[in-house]
């Protein structure tokens, strides 16, 4: 195998590499978009239950509810729940939402250097590709 079929290898595989981390970025970044808008609507609804409030049951039907305290139930993961005053719960979720804002912001600039760096090996690879007679 020649020097240059070698490198074509090389970067083809890398480029290869480079895709499926890009498709992978990409569904992160899906996800973690899902469960922003998730603790945004969170944020919302405690804002919104200073008095009666529409609760939704399932199906398109809600009924009219109040709390009976000012307390919320805040996961601490694995089914565990504590019990919090709804300021604490809305200063939980806020707190979540900035950290899945900056994931989101992470994964965004991976995605980038990403392609860029994709970019940058498709000259090279379309090169070899016309030498090698494969394009």
């Amino acid at each position: 195998m020649s020097s240059e079929q070698e490198e074509f290898q090389r970067l083809s595989d890398q480029y290869v590499y480079l895709q499926g981390l890009l498709k992978a970025l990409s569904d992160q970044e899906r996800v973690v978009s899902a469960y922003l808008q998730e603790a945004e609507a969170a944020s919302q609804a405690l804002g919104a239950i200073a008095g009666e409030f529409l609760a939704p049951v399932g199906s398109g039907v809600f009924v009219h509810a109040s709390l009976v305290s000012r307390m919320a139930f805040v996961s601490l993961g694995q089914g565990i729940f504590a019990e919090r005053p709804v300021e604490e719960a809305m200063a939980y979720v806020e707190k979540r939402k900035q950290e899945l804002r900056e994931t989101v912001e992470k994964t965004q600039l991976s995605e980038g250097q990403t392609l860029s760096a994709m970019r940058s090996m498709e000259p090279r690879i379309g090169q070899l590709a016309k030498k090698l007679g494969l394009a």
